[in-house]
């Protein structure tokens, strides 16, 4: 549950619901006054919360909000959140605003309200712009995993699978399988992991494996890595190979970072449109006892031009649409596409465990915007 205090009210993110809740001594409830649903399509709020806020009865269609607007206010001093309305796309939209913080210099609540228009924007299916905004957050892309370190080096989320449930995973699966650039199956006599070279390699900073081809070796039992520059370069004085003991594995982990890019495009002189770029990873590490090894990665790229977008554009009351059809489809490949690649890791990682004999642990990391 997302929690973000404003002016008077309370600001809640849970289970696919943006609502505010009235805070204050004089306050006798704790139901929301203003809610909107996830795909519901609709804003609903309480008869004085609607006369307070200018807004029709108790229920408005999300369609007439053309954008969620969040700014600073030079005026009042203060972060003001609401929405551009217009009854169609060619009229003029006016401000309805929604909920105000309280008065400061910009810095001061900035980073709270921006996150509570981000997530309104996220339910209702719209632009987000804003105004006003000193310096809007950036993503920087994470850095490398440090010697001495087993695990995520910031607060996540974590699961441990045992080796008994590892192996009920595992004999689902069927091999060899295949992903853009990585190829998992049996060699001689264990499992071999193979990268393709770009898989290899760091782009933009990001971390990439230091090994193109990952072989176990039950008999012996042994890990044997070998580097991108292979048997040749290796011969010639390149990054040589590396072997590791089962016995000396601790678990494999199986870390999903979520990182996120806040870009902001210029509209109008005072005005900007944010578009967030969200990158899921999904890295195959090897845990020993004073670091860890990525094996293999997959990733998933996406923005809030296609979260954003509504299946209803253009006509209120049709769903059927061509701009909604052609929503739908690109959702669905959207989507098909992250669970390919979280679905590929996953398997990874339970296979390579079970011929290691050792826990899978689950973790997930939200990258924190810079």
């Amino acid at each position: 549950m997302v929690r973000i205090a404003a002016l008077n009210y309370e600001i809640f993110v849970e289970d696919g619901t943006w609502g505010l809740i009235p805070t204050g001594d004089e306050v006798l409830s704790s139901l929301p006054v203003f809610e909107i649903t996830r795909g519901g399509g609709v804003m609903e709020y309480t008869p004085a919360f609607g006369e307070a806020h200018k807004l029709p009865g108790t229920v408005l269609s999300l369609e007439y909000v053309q954008a969620v607007v969040i700014g600073y206010d030079d005026k009042a001093r203060c972060w003001v959140l609401g929405f551009h309305v217009a009854r169609n796309k060619e009229d003029k939209a006016r401000w309805l605003e929604l909920v105000r913080w309280p008065a400061g210099v910009n810095a001061i609540y900035a980073a709270s309200a921006q996150q509570a228009g981000r997530e309104l924007a996220e339910h209702i299916g719209c632009p987000l712009k804003v105004f006003g905004a000193k310096k809007l957050p950036r993503h920087q892309p994470p850095g490398s995993v440090r010697s001495g370190v087993t695990g995520p080096l910031v607060p996540h989320q974590r699961e441990d699978i045992d080796p008994q449930r590892v192996r009920l995973f595992a004999q689902s699966v069927n091999l060899p399988t295949q992903h853009p650039n990585i190829w998992l199956g049996r060699g001689r006599g264990g499992i071999t992991l193979r990268l393709a070279k770009d898989a290899a390699h760091a782009k933009h900073g990001d971390v990439a494996p230091a090994f193109n081809q990952v072989a176990l070796d039950p008999k012996q039992e042994r890990i044997r890595l070998i580097p991108p520059t292979g048997l040749l370069g290796t011969f010639l004085g390149g990054q040589k190979g590396r072997e590791i003991a089962f016995d000396s594995v601790r678990n494999i982990e199986l870390r999903h970072t979520i990182a996120r890019e806040y870009v902001p495009q210029q509209e109008e002189k005072d005005l900007i449109t944010e578009i967030t770029y969200t990158t899921y990873t999904w890295g195959v590490y090897l845990t020993l006892a004073d670091e860890s090894l990525l094996l293999a990665q997959t990733t998933h790229a996406t923005s809030s031009e296609l979260s954003r977008k509504r299946a209803t554009v253009g006509d209120k009351f049709s769903v059927n649409s061509k701009e909604g059809i052609e929503y739908l489809r690109q959702h669905k490949a959207d989507q098909e596409a992250y669970e390919a690649a979280e679905n590929f890791a996953w398997t990874v990682a339970i296979v390579i465990a079970n011929a290691l004999e050792v826990h899978v642990v689950k973790t997930q990391v939200e990258e924190e915007p810079a």
